[in-house]
């Protein structure tokens, strides 16, 4: 199972009609996941398939790195640097496009 994920050149409709142009040479972008939940475990190499197959889906026991507090969500910290990088830099939010999408995402 993998994740993955795309930044795609949005200059021509994201970034004011297009005034202002992306800088590439902030890259590499690092992008992160809300609302996402993971039904698995991991799978060390030396445990046969099936063993880890057993043992993965018989726990419903919270015992994963993912399900831990820390990396579920932000600490006050994180938060207020989120904060900032959206006062900051962001420079337009599809959210209050409304003229564009007038149905706004939940």
């Amino acid at each position: 199972m993998g994740v993955y994920s795309s930044i795609w050149n949005a200059d021509d409709w994201a970034t004011q009609g297009g005034r202002v142009k992306t800088d590439w040479s902030h890259s590499p972008f690092v992008a992160s996941y809300r609302n996402f939940d993971i039904d698995a475990c991991e799978c060390p190499v030396s445990v046969a398939a099936v063993d880890n197959a057993k043992k993965c889906s018989s726990s419903s026991e919270k015992r994963f790195w993912w399900d831990e507090p820390t990396v579920a969500e932000l600490n006050l910290y994180q938060s207020h640097q989120l904060l900032w990088v959206r006062a900051n830099h962001m420079i337009y939010d599809y959210c209050t496009d409304t003229t564009r999408f007038p149905v706004t995402p939940l």
